[in-house]
């Protein structure tokens, strides 16, 4: 078991008693800019390493692991010896790795301690640590000793010297290498404190400096913590269990894993490997959060803007007018051994980017964002409509077998996620379901915010191109056998007859007719899709499915949430709220009220009252999952923002085991909104929105 920490660009990945294996390949370490600084961290005291009795993470950025030693201690047994030491480390990250370490002389009599620290720094690549790639990195580094620490030092074959500054106060009485030795002699219940920073830098530069005491900088990181999630919308509920538990942990985890850029806040996707940009995780994180803290997207927009592709690079995939993938800082990237600088491999996220401005725009009415990414969002659709999104011209958004990295390029990453019904890879190019939906919503979203501006003529040319591409996709995608839109059409243009959860993504963006909507909230409400804690990826009837897989019959949190408020946006609000109630039951069961980002697609089992398997290479906590709650409360109150009247269009619903939502401090056209909502047998009651609600049902919003 690993335990993780993060703080902007600052990540921590260790053993469950906070230690680093010394002279090992582990993938556990202290990573700035995907690179190991710190790969080995061993605390020992009087000659032995002590046994851990409990750990605490639950804030995400700060840990306490409480810890003994005794000698002649036998595991398993209540049985110690009288000499016994309490030893307490707690740890933040900030400019660097903080950590505070105090012994107890838990006896009647004196003890003599001798506490030694040592530490490794391989500096490798994130990539390489991962295998992805072997660059031969040296694991020793170069070794400065200082009177207060050490200094680990790597040129890397990037020209970059990094360098991880290990620092101790009080003073070690010696150094050996990268081994620190204090002595100490305590009398009886006596505590010996000391402090360690592990700081990392690129070239002299690193992350803001932080306070030099440990409790100013610890209260400075606490300020930030706070100050942020009071900027952020309220969400208080007649579930205790549901405030404390899956909002409550949701909006640290969110918080946690946040970047700060001159543009804003910007989502990373998961711990432990993914906590880097993503495009396509970062727009759904963005939009799901929009009724929490607009500033997310308006930070993931700028950062992608500033990205966006401007040439033809076949090695990373870059395009004009595309958004990109991933963005990795590492030496690897420096060099171009991998296409991660940025690598644009994804077909979704260019089309998801002009959604999600649209969508932020009409949220927040902010419209100096609108001047400012306006023609960023015009490029991406470019890129969709011309040679690159659509080569054969054919009107649909594809991608091809060109890549380098990723054979699938849709949210459905996996290899075998796109396949035949005898398990064969479905022939490329495909252009997937989701995508067609998301270019339809991006043309109208941009259309109707065209029109308020008063540019009529291209309102109009939008709105058609999406009344054409909705002619098209109902046409060639939908399934009369299975009363399901296809997965894909293949490089035949065949149709890719698996019925998934894709096909739910129709319902988000808004692309299926009002009478097929019917028929595929059934079909995705049947058995071989509802697990009864989410949808499947893929039904339960097609020959690839396992529910054990990564994309093949698991469950995705977020994926069912978009589900959910697609179902809702048509009126089936008894559907998406048991979509709703089965993920919100599924977070509670899981530790921590965290869902993680994905969990196996097993049938619920109410007879005995388990809970989701795991998926055991999970990222936990990972944004897009966190981010579903907000999502969810917004379904259930289902707002929609009108950006022409300014006022908030309410559909509310709740389940039957809910009564009331209170919303405060709601930030929507730039001012704070606040309100509740009460279930009542005719109809939920909306109090204290002051005019600036209207209580509207949308029956389809194509």
């Amino acid at each position: 078991m690993s335990v993780s920490l993060k703080e902007d660009q600052l990540i921590l990945i260790t053993e469950d008693d906070g230690s680093l294996p010394l002279r090992a390949s582990s993938a556990l370490g202290f990573y700035y800019h995907d690179t190991q600084f710190l790969s080995g961290y061993k605390v020992r005291v009087n000659g032995t390493e002590p046994l851990l009795l409990s750990a605490n993470t639950e804030q995400n950025y700060v840990a306490t692991f409480q810890l003994m030693h005794s000698e002649g201690a036998t595991i398993g047994t209540a049985r110690h010896s009288a000499k016994t030491l309490s030893i307490r480390r707690t740890r933040f990250l900030a400019d660097g790795l903080r950590e505070r370490i105090g012994i107890l002389n838990a006896n009647p009599q004196p003890a003599h301690i001798t506490l030694e620290l040592e530490f490794e720094a391989s500096f490798r690549d994130m990539f390489s640590v991962r295998g992805y790639r072997d660059v031969s990195m040296p694991v020793a580094a170069a070794v400065e000793r200082r009177e207060d620490g050490i200094v680990l030092e790597r040129m890397g074959r990037d020209g970059v010297r990094r360098t991880t500054e290990i620092a101790v106060r009080p003073v070690p009485d010696r150094i050996d290498g990268t081994r620190m030795v204090l002595e100490r002699d305590l009398a009886a219940q006596q505590v010996f404190t000391l402090e360690i920073s592990v700081i990392p830098h690129e070239d002299g530069a690193g992350e803001s400096p932080s306070p030099s005491r440990f409790d100013d900088a610890l209260d400075a990181l606490n300020a930030r913590y706070r100050r942020f999630i009071r900027g952020c919308t309220s969400y208080e509920t007649s579930s205790e269990t549901l405030d404390e538990g899956l909002i409550a942990r949701s909006a640290l985890d969110l918080r946690a894993l946040l970047e700060f850029h001159e543009g804003g806040p910007f989502p990373t996707a998961g711990i432990p490997w993914y906590a880097v940009p993503f495009g396509r995780d970062a727009l759904i994180t963005a939009y799901q959060t929009l009724g929490w803290n607009p500033d997310l997207a308006r930070g993931t927009l700028r950062l992608l803007a500033r990205y966006q592709g401007q040439k033809v690079d076949e090695y990373t995939e870059e395009e004009p007018g595309k958004i990109f993938h991933e963005l990795r800082r590492g030496e690897l990237a420096r060099l171009g051994e991998i296409p991660h600088r940025p690598y644009y491999g994804a077909v979704d996220a260019t089309p998801l980017f002009a959604l999600v401005f649209a969508e932020t725009v009409k949220w927040t009415a902010d419209r100096a964002l609108w001047r400012e990414l306006l023609a960023a969002a015009e490029r991406a659709l470019t890129w969709c409509d011309g040679p690159y999104g659509d080569p054969d011209r054919d009107g649909y958004v594809e991608y091809g077998a060109r890549g380098t990295a990723l054979r699938s390029q849709g949210w459905k990453d996996s290899s075998e996620s796109l396949s035949e019904r005898d398990g064969s890879w479905s022939e490329l190019p495909a252009a997937l379901v989701e995508v067609q939906a998301y270019v339809f919503a991006a043309k109208r979203g941009l259309a109707d915010l065209y029109a308020l501006d008063g540019d009529h003529k291209r309102a109009e040319r939008l709105r058609a191109e999406a009344r054409e591409l909705q002619e098209k996709f109902e046409r060639d995608f939908w399934m009369a056998d299975e009363n399901a839109y296809a997965q894909a059409l293949n490089a035949k243009k065949r149709q890719v007859p698996a019925v998934t959860s894709n096909a739910a993504h129709t319902l988000w963006a808004g692309i299926a007719s009002p009478d097929r909507a019917t028929a595929l909230v059934r079909r995705l409400m049947s058995p071989d899709m509802y697990t009864g804690w989410g949808l499947r990826t893929l039904s339960s009837r097609y020959p690839t499915y396992n529910p054990m897989s990564y994309h093949n019959g698991s469950v995705w949190p977020h994926d069912s949430a978009m589900a959910a408020q697609g179902m809702a946006r048509y009126g089936f609000h008894e559907e998406a709220n048991e979509v709703v109630s089965g993920l919100i039951e599924a977070g509670r069961r899981f530790p921590n009220s965290r869902l993680p980002e994905l969990f196996c697609g097993f049938q619920r089992d109410l007879r005995f009252s388990s809970r989701p398997a795991d998926y055991l290479v999970s990222c936990i906590p990972q944004a897009w999952s966190a981010g579903m709650i907000f999502l969810n409360l917004r379904t259930l109150l289902g707002m929609e923002p009108d950006l022409l009247t300014q006022r908030l269009l309410m559909d509310p619903a709740l389940p039957p085991w809910l009564e009331r939502i209170d919303v405060r401090d709601l930030r929507v056209f730039g001012e704070p909104l606040s309100f509740r909502v009460r279930r009542r047998a005719g109809g939920d009651k909306i109090v204290g929105a002051r005019g600036r609600v209207v209580r509207a049902g949308v029956a389809s919003p194509a």
